[in-house]
């Protein structure tokens, strides 16, 4: 088995807040496709746990590369 099938094992055996917290923490790192493939039915949880750790900036970055407009309602 290769390391790339290894890890999509791995992260499939997660629970839904380890996977939750992964991506948080590594959202940066993923490519487009990656990110469609993996976060869909988590992306509120992603968002919610982004906002509180005060890292939303990296979603407003991807957003607005991708050209929506994005303001932060504090």
């Amino acid at each position: 088995m290769k390391t790339e099938e290894k890890l999509k094992d791995l992260f499939l055996s997660l629970g839904r807040t380890k996977k939750v917290e992964f991506i948080s923490e590594n959202i940066d790192y993923a490519s487009d496709h990656a990110i469609v493939q993996h976060v869909g039915s988590y992306i509120f949880d992603i968002l919610e746990d982004l906002w509180e750790d005060d890292n939303i900036d990296g979603v407003i970055r991807f957003l607005e590369s991708k050209g929506y407009k994005v303001e932060k309602n504090t």
